[in-house]
């Protein structure tokens, strides 16, 4: 009940409307009572389409990553050389403009994706964010050149990151298959 809670309240705030709280289904979360952040897996009831919800309730921040297997595994495969780059996008709602790294990415009215670049390791079961984090001006760079200086971006994508193995548990326990 209380995560349900805490993802009502974050879909609240960050879309302005009540009803778009129950057009999705939580189907796993890291969400631990008295913690602040958390990452959960949900699905929209309209189309069925998967996302991740990262959330800050501390600094009232949330952001959804459209789920993709390559996405939800980024950690479990490791090359010779270390880890790829996870790179995704992340959608932030209800944003105003005039902030710190407001030139990244693309705006859609109220709504700013920005393109992470992110770099990481693996110590036993842990996600080690490998920090700046990195964007571009475009959702289709060759490169990333910017660097995200927002620090609740920052800390969006090190919840995103970090609580990933926890939510691979969570998935499993509930015996969810996914695409």
């Amino acid at each position: 009940m209380a995560k349900k809670i805490f993802l009502l309240f974050a879909l609240i705030i960050f879309t302005a409307h009540v009803e778009a709280a129950d057009n999705f289904d939580a189907l796993a979360t890291t969400y631990t009572e008295g913690k602040s952040a958390a990452l959960t897996l949900v699905r929209l009831k309209t189309d069925g389409t998967l996302y991740f919800i990262t959330a800050d309730s501390s600094a009232n921040s949330m952001a959804l990553v459209k789920y993709s297997r390559k996405v939800y595994d980024f950690y479990l495969t490791r090359t010779p050389h270390g880890y790829s780059p996870l790179i995704f996008e992340m959608i932030l709602l209800n944003q105003p403009r005039g902030q710190i790294d407001d030139d990244l990415g693309a705006w859609q009215g109220k709504i700013h994706v920005v393109p992470v670049y992110a770099l990481f390791d693996v110590f036993r079961k842990d996600i080690i964010c490998n920090k700046p984090f990195y964007s571009a001006g475009t959702l289709n760079p060759s490169h990333y050149h910017g660097t995200i200086r927002n620090p609740v971006h920052e800390r969006l994508i090190e919840i995103f990151l970090t609580h990933m193995p926890r939510l691979h548990e969570q998935v499993a326990a509930r015996g969810i298959t996914l695409p």
